[in-house]
């Protein structure tokens, strides 16, 4: 988790709420990505033009190249991508003259093994933000997306970088859409099958999300096949646009006047959510097992440094258990350490407020309805429920605790035996020996009992492990109730609980 503001970077591992990596420097851009649980690849551009690629790779000190210094003074610079593949890294940017409003340069910077390289990748036209996008397909070849607004209408531009050979294609217009968009995004699906949306001001004054697809992006003839109806129509005001593909399946975020989530699972788009906007912007970098995606999202307001809509999406949030209290411990708000499901997302730029640690109250599907005062009635109960388990632990304890007495006396004689047959042998080595077989029939039997004894152990010890996660599974729903209640006062007789623990 990459955190931005003005003032630097600061990045976050996933099992850890204190940073491990820091930029102290004022910073224009920067962008993040985890190609392994030990890898992270930065870009950074300061505020004194200096451009810093650093490799972050294990327990390894961070590595920081200096690419380029770049004018920071007559120049603006916003859109920044990163892909690393392999040895090579690729870089993108764009930037326009202060004395030029509405004219950006694509820039793209890639290290070869050995070197780095530029080149000029073509100017879009538009007076607020550079609409282009770049993809990386099952192949490894990059593809870049361009619209540039020509009057009436918006044009898109498609290129396609050889991965093998290093080399970019011409840029060719392969759409042309009425009207003047205003913001784009764009995925590879795993399959090669290339997804563009867009947004563009209907007469009505309202916004239209509109969409195209081209089926096959490794085949330079493939047209895209725009969608006769747009997908959704929103009021103002647009703020952005986002759009991932995970197992399969399509999805959109609008962030206008509300917050509109959208699924295509094949069967066209379906609504999931729609309501008031009030979560901070994300960047979002997506690295699943056969594809890959960046894109604008949102961040989650309840869970910190968690992607809106995870559960939507089918991701999974990791939360660090609350220790266990004692009898009238005071029960604060309980704050989890989040660990994120994606390999590196953070907050946009202009996001500068850092959001304060929230309580999260995980109820479960189904449940009863509790009495009025649920932690007393937990509290009370709890000893009548759990005497037999309890009484079955104390035993259980020390009868290993007999077989553990055994057992060392078993392993003591056979050691004392086995001592005394190695004292014969090399005392007798040049003769022949006749050994009696009783004592070694005793070993061996003693052996077997001992194995015997050992399975024996596991066994119990599974048991016990039961007993234990059941005593630790009634212990969690005691907090929970206890943590949904904690501002109300409760009075327990510290007795039962004391003998439950």
């Amino acid at each position: 988790y990459l955190h931005l503001d003005p003032q630097g970077c600061t990045l976050f591992h996933e099992d850890s709420q204190e940073p491990f990596f820091q930029i102290q420097e004022p910073i224009l851009l920067a962008h993040g990505i985890m190609t392994d649980r030990k890898t992270v690849h930065l870009v950074v551009l300061k505020t004194s033009g200096e451009l810093c690629y650093t490799l972050i790779s294990g327990a390894s000190a961070p590595n920081t190249t200096l690419i380029a210094t770049l004018d920071v003074r007559s120049v603006r610079y916003r859109r920044l991508f990163l892909f690393p593949q392999g040895k090579t890294i690729h870089i993108f940017y764009a930037h326009t003259h202060q004395a030029i409003k509405g004219l950006w340069n694509i820039e793209h910077r890639y290290w070869d093994g050995s070197s780095w390289h530029s080149a000029r990748m073509g100017e879009v036209v538009h007076p607020r933000k550079p609409l282009y996008h770049v993809n990386l397909d099952s192949q490894g070849d990059l593809h870049l997306l361009t619209i540039t607004f020509q009057g009436q209408h918006s044009l898109l531009f498609t290129n396609r970088f050889n991965g093998t050979f290093h080399i970019w294609g011409s840029p060719t217009e392969t759409l042309k859409i009425s009207g003047e968009v205003l913001d784009m995004a764009a995925l590879m699906t795993s399959d090669n099958v290339h997804y563009l949306y867009w947004v563009v001001k209907s007469s009505n004054g309202k916004f239209e999300i509109r969409w195209a697809q081209q089926t096959d992006a490794h085949e330079l003839s493939s047209a895209w096949n725009p969608s006769p109806a747009p997908i959704k129509t929103l009021s103002p005001p647009f703020t952005g646009l986002g759009a991932l593909e995970m197992n399969g399946v399509l999805w959109l975020l609008a962030h206008t006047g509300e917050e509109v989530l959208m699924r295509n699972d094949g069967n066209g788009w379906k609504l999931i959510s729609s309501h008031t906007p009030f979560r901070h912007p994300l960047k979002w970098v997506h690295k699943g097992s056969r594809n890959f995606h960046q894109t604008y999202w949102l961040e989650d307001q309840v869970v910190k440094r968690a992607p809106a809509y995870y559960h939507e999406l089918g991701l999974t949030i990791i939360k660090e258990a609350p220790p266990v209290p004692t009898p009238f411990q005071a029960f604060p708000s309980i704050v989890t350490d989040v660990i994120p499901p994606v390999p590196a997302f953070y907050p946009d730029l202009t996001s500068t407020v850092l959001l304060e640690p929230t309580s999260i109250t995980i109820n479960e599907a189904n449940q009863e309805i509790s009495p009025e005062n649920p932690s007393e009635e937990v509290i009370e109960t709890l000893p009548l429920i759990e005497n037999v388990q309890l009484e079955k632990l104390i035993s259980t304890v020390d009868h290993l605790e007999e077989v553990n007495a055994d057992l060392s006396l078993v392993v003591e004689t056979l050691l004392s035996k086995f001592d005394r047959v190695l004292g014969t042998i090399s005392e007798h080595i040049e003769a022949e020996i006749i050994v009696d077989p009783a004592p070694m029939e005793e070993a061996i039997s003693k052996l077997e009992s001992l194995t015997s004894t050992v399975s024996h152990l596991e066994q119990e010890n599974t048991n016990l492990s039961l007993v234990v996660e059941t005593l630790l599974s009634k212990f969690d729903q005691v907090l929970g109730t206890i943590s949904e209640h904690v501002e109300a006062e409760i009075i327990v007789d510290p007795a039962p609980m004391e003998e439950a623990i």
